[in-house]
């Protein structure tokens, strides 16, 4: 019996069944973080200062990723997510929920702050909170990048608002229009596993929004920078390294410290590190 035409056809049917296997894919997920003057951010705390010896606290930081990419080690890219909305108020929106993606080990990740130009377009969200970013169409139309919220100590050391709001720029006269969206890519170590969540740490340094390259002071610039372009520009120009990624590990340690420093705080809104520190050195003695 020649056995020959069943050898070949056995060959083509593995050959058949090994193309049709789908390739494993690992869940992934974004976990945001904040940081200033090398702590982990708390909010409501007039215990930071800027680079300009500004004394200021951050009361919510209200902000757009979009277009969310990872890189592989053989340079394929695979996009986790369009848009995200992420609220210091809404500890849910610290986590993302990105795409599957293909096993492998990964080596950057890329992504938009903020809105660009096909992805801001006025009307585009009718719900709450997303919304409630709107940028008036005057001004350009579309939403905020971001709001960084808080309040600072002025020349008088009284309290005034600071209100970083980053978005479309103009001109004086209302007939050019600047997009002031940018571009980030960090360098990354990622080993996406198919059994585990794929955890990647992002973390927002707010010190860096203040300085390098440019030394930005509140004072000079008052609490609306909306319709400043000059502002606008040297945040834009800061934010290239505003952004990193943490560990894991790392992003566990600033949760953790960030609820003990949460609970230091002598009122609510008000909070020092001059309070903090006594209340760890209270925390440490009766331990």
């Amino acid at each position: 019996m020649n056995t020959k035409p069943l050898f070949i056809l056995f060959l083509m049917l593995l050959g058949l069944a090994s193309c049709s296997k789908t390739p494993s894919n690992g869940d992934t997920e974004m976990h945001i973080s904040y940081t200033a003057n090398g702590k982990p951010l708390v909010t409501d705390s007039l215990g930071y200062v800027n680079e300009a010896g500004e004394q200021y606290m951050v009361t919510e930081i209200q902000w757009f990723i979009s277009k969310i990419t990872i890189v592989g080690e053989k340079g394929d890219e695979y996009e986790l997510g369009k848009v995200f909305y992420i609220d210091t108020n809404l500890p849910e929106s610290q986590k993302l929920a990105t795409s599957a993606i293909p096993c492998q080990r990964y080596i950057a990740l890329r992504f938009t702050f903020g809105l660009d130009g096909n992805d801001n377009v006025t009307g585009r969200f009718v719900n709450p909170p997303e919304n409630a970013m709107f940028w008036p169409d005057l001004l350009g139309g579309g939403y905020h990048y971001m709001k960084l919220n808080g309040k600072y100590l002025d020349e008088n050391n009284q309290l005034a608002p600071m209100n970083l709001h980053l978005g479309i720029g103009q001109n004086e006269d209302l007939t050019v229009f600047y997009q002031n969206y940018f571009t980030v890519e960090l360098p990354l170590d990622l080993d996406v596993e198919e059994d585990s969540l794929n955890v990647i740490c992002l973390d927002m340094n707010i010190d860096h929004w203040f300085s390098d390259p440019h030394t930005y002071r509140i004072a000079t610039f008052g609490s609306g920078i909306m319709q400043n372009q000059e502002a606008q520009q040297i945040l834009k120009e800061n934010g290239h390294n505003v952004f990193s990624i943490k560990t894991p590990d790392d992003m566990e340690l600033i949760k953790k410290t960030t609820q003990l420093l949460q609970k230091a705080a002598p009122k609510p809104h008000f909070m020092t590190w001059e309070n903090i520190k006594n209340t760890l050195s209270d925390i440490k003695e009766q331990r």
